[in-house]
């Protein structure tokens, strides 16, 4: 196999190959980015998040009731509520909470463990003593508030409000225990004891940490999907109403979603609620990168074949004019392998200086990328895997018309010149 001549056949026909190796280069290009954002989308739709997703129920509530308006009355329908949702069959827990998983989104805010130390923010949330056997998460040190935490600091902070300007600024906040997430510990303590350690907020509320949970991620802006404090506090109001979290048995989710509804309406009827599966939530908040997934592999699919039948109308054309070649090189004592060979490394040539080109291309689109969006880095393994398929999609689409070209007998092609 002599490459000279191959090379002078190419140069003397550079546009047709010139146009076939930047297809390949743009080719490879494409192909490479969209695999990084499928890749990173995946990673994004298959992360845990610590929670017993497919068993999560969401219930909030919008009072009209003016007897919402007080905290009392209040307090008696969520004691009501949460007693009867415990007892309908097939539930394991319910807790009165704001927090929404999956919603991408929620409350945040930032602490900071001195005066002179970064601010570091976190997702916030107030929640009641049920809220992580509800969710299924275990606390990895410490422990969790007690109910009279959460009474006691409930009554605390609607005091501290109820109190004018004045009176409120000359009283010392009261530390506030808090539960924190375990990525969230390692990022304000680094040096590794976590358990009674303090921060604070702006306005110089301490908090005291008595409790580590493991496992935690909730989608959130600021990348802090994994950093978290819980504070006890029962939330609720008449404007903003108030929510619950109820974890069902394996495969009662749906049975207890049915009778959830007339129970509470039954405790209290001043109300309307509404009920969301969180595997719903999950898969709404995951709607954009499903797609995303779905439209770049539609993409990569048509590329490549766009791509195959340039090399496979290409290698046709080729063969067509060079049937007299074929026929002098067969006459002269060629074996059909030495054709079909001739074309693969033809082709080959041609497809790795798309390669070359292609590479270049990639990592300029990946940072033209990374500009514009927050998005993952272009990896050497998937420029390579991009580059090993455009071979093996090159050497395949040239195989079927060099082979019927290396078929043609000696005497049928030098007829047909």
């Amino acid at each position: 196999m002599h490459i000279g001549p191959i090379i002078r056949a190419m140069l003397r026909n550079k546009v047709r190959f010139g146009v076939l190796a930047f297809e390949v280069a743009l080719t490879l290009a494409i192909v490479a980015n969209s695999v990084t954002l499928i890749l990173d989308a995946r990673r994004q739709i298959t992360r845990p998040s610590g929670f017993a997703d497919d068993d999560l129920i969401s219930v909030a509530v919008s009072p009209f009731n003016q007897a919402f308006r007080e905290d009392t009355f209040r307090d008696q329908v969520i004691d009501a509520d949460l007693a009867a949702l415990r007892a309908l069959p097939g539930v394991v827990a319910a807790t009165s909470t704001r927090f929404l998983p999956w919603q991408g989104g929620g409350s945040s805010t930032q602490f900071q463990r001195t005066a002179d130390s970064p601010q570091l923010r976190t997702q916030i949330y107030s929640v009641d003593e049920a809220l992580l056997d509800t969710l299924g998460v275990a606390l990895v040190e410490g422990r969790m508030f007690t109910r009279e935490t959460v009474l006691g600091n409930t009554t605390l902070q609607r005091r501290a409000q109820a109190q004018d300007a004045s009176t409120r600024d000359a009283t010392p906040p009261p530390t506030i225990d808090v539960v924190i997430s375990r990525a969230y510990a390692q990022l304000m303590f680094p040096d590794g004891k976590v358990l009674g350690q303090t921060f604070t907020d702006s306005s110089g509320v301490p908090r005291r940490v008595i409790g580590v949970v493991g496992t935690f991620y909730n989608p959130y802006a600021w990348n802090i999907g994994e950093y978290v404090t819980f504070q006890p506090f029962r939330h609720g109001g008449y404007e903003g109403g108030f929510s619950y979290l109820v974890r069902t048995a394996p495969g009662q989710r749906d049975q207890v979603l049915g009778a959830i509804e007339q129970t509470m309406l039954h405790v209290e009827a001043g109300r309307t609620l509404r009920l969301r599966r969180i595997s719903d939530v999950k898969s709404l908040y995951q709607g954009p990168q499903t797609m995303l997934v779905r439209l770049l592999s539609l993409v990569i699919v048509a590329i490549v074949f766009i791509t195959s039948l340039g090399i496979v109308g290409l290698t046709s054309f080729s063969v067509a004019e060079r049937t007299r070649q074929i026929g002098t090189r067969r006459a002269l004592g060629a074996a059909q392998g030495d054709i079909l060979r001739h074309f693969l490394l033809e082709n080959w040539m041609t497809t790795t200086a798309g390669v070359v080109l292609g590479v270049a291309m990639a990592i300029g689109l990946n940072a033209l990328l990374l500009r514009s969006v927050d998005g993952p880095r272009l990896t050497p393994a998937l420029v390579l895997g991009g580059a090993v398929l455009l071979w093996l999609a090159g050497l395949a689409a040239t195989f079927w018309p060099a082979y019927r070209g290396a078929r043609v007998a000696p005497a049928e092609a030098t007829r047909n010149a």
